[in-house]
């Protein structure tokens, strides 16, 4: 109950303040109280008319921020979301709100657009414009992940190298020497059926696979990803139709793999492949 009276009289107080301002302001208070009420599209109406009018004004480019973010988190509206961020690094004189704007570009662009192209160009020329910045590490991680989505496996595994090289004491370098291993995995299991579709065999690529995530489990023995680099070399070898060796390094991970059920189906599986070649 009291914490209702405090919001009804935090609103009171509000309205009091919007009846001695006029125009914009009084259209930007309005928007911020319907935000606060959940009425979200028209809070970015608001917002969108306060930027009309005071397209260059520190409280228009603040309105054009807050339907940015509104659209984009609250709305599902990507696209506008990053045409008014993008508008709003440009306009606004604060450097680190513009480069704030530009970090939510990319990763609207690579999460919840899936626009891989665009996401890689946009955190290239962040990298371009901040080489020193505290993130470049994550930023080229991103770029390594789009490429991985659009299934261009050589250029991910050169990005996550260059990450490791330039990089080697950031927390995305233990990360990405990770991912070497599952890239090299997934593009063994592209075209599983047709090796001719690529110059590696599939062989080829797990037995990389396999080679990469030893590498990673020898530099990072306790790393949280340790376990899905066993489970990954176990994965390969049954690829590669080495059940026993397979079956042997799922066992070794029964009691410490965060899922046991793939690992009891996974021994399943291999004890009935076995089988079924003994028949």
């Amino acid at each position: 109950m009291r914490a209702v009276v405090v919001a009804t009289f935090a609103l009171f107080i509000l309205l009091a303040a919007a009846c001695g301002l006029t125009g914009t302001k009084k259209q930007y208070v309005l928007g911020e109280k319907l935000w606060a009420d959940g009425n979200y599209a028209a809070a970015v109406a608001e917002f969108d008319r306060v930027y009309g009018h005071d397209p260059h004004g520190e409280l228009g480019l603040q309105a054009l921020y807050r339907a940015a973010t509104t659209q984009a988190y609250f709305l599902s509206q990507y696209s506008d979301a990053v045409r008014k961020l993008g508008v709003f690094a440009q306009l606004t004189p604060d450097k680190d709100a513009a480069w704030n704007a530009k970090v939510q570009i990319g990763e609207i662009l690579l999460t919840k657009m899936a626009l891989y192209p665009e996401a890689i160009s946009q955190y290239r020329s962040m990298l371009a414009e901040r080489p020193s910045h505290p993130d470049a590490a994550l930023y080229m991680f991103r770029i390594a992940q789009a490429q991985f989505f659009m299934l261009n496996f050589n250029d991910a595994l050169q990005t996550y190298s260059e990450l490791i090289k330039a990089y080697p004491n950031s927390p995305y370098a233990e990360r990405a020497m990770y991912e070497i291993g599952m890239t090299y995995f997934t593009r063994g299991e592209q075209h599983p059926n047709q090796p001719h579709k690529s110059k590696f065999t599939n062989n080829d690529s797990y037995q990389d696979a396999i080679d990469a995530f030893e590498r990673f489990l020898k530099k990072y023995p306790e790393s949280k990803w340790a376990p899905q680099a066993k489970f990954g070399i176990a994965s390969c070898l049954e690829e590669m139709d080495q059940l026993d060796a397979a079956y042997n390094a799922y066992e070794a991970l029964k009691y410490t793999y965060p899922s046991p059920n793939v690992i009891t189906i996974k021994l399943v599986r291999i004890r009935e492949r076995k089988a079924q070649r003994s028949h």
